[in-house]
């Protein structure tokens, strides 16, 4: 069972790490603010809660069950999935609002 704990910890942990690695470097190489901002909702809807559920469940295996720390996870995860969506979409706008240049790549530009 140790295993089977240990090897789930490592690849939530590390699958988190790269969707937040991979998501860093294609923020690197986008050509605009809006792709940018795009490229992030991976790292915060996907990386972070994978590495949270990682360390919830090593706490688990080390410390014991506690509901209060369950439910500090999924308040974890929905806030990091809710804020996430929300945070792209007004720095999206406030982007798209404030004449930052577009990469002409991105037409038709209909965003606000």
């Amino acid at each position: 069972m140790s295993i089977v704990l240990s090897i789930l910890i490592g690849v939530l942990c590390i699958g988190g790490a790269l969707f937040v690695l991979i998501s860093a470097w294609a923020m690197l190489r986008a050509r605009d603010g809006l792709s940018r901002i795009n490229v992030m909702s991976g790292a915060t809807g996907m990386g972070m809660p994978w590495m949270v559920t990682g360390v919830y469940i090593h706490h688990v295996w080390v410390h014991g069950f506690s509901v209060v720390d369950l439910i500090k996870l999924f308040v974890a995860i929905a806030g990091f999935i809710i804020l996430s969506s929300v945070a792209s979409n007004s720095l999206g706008r406030a982007t798209y609002r404030s004449g930052a240049p577009l990469d002409p790549a991105t037409d038709p530009n209909d965003l606000a």
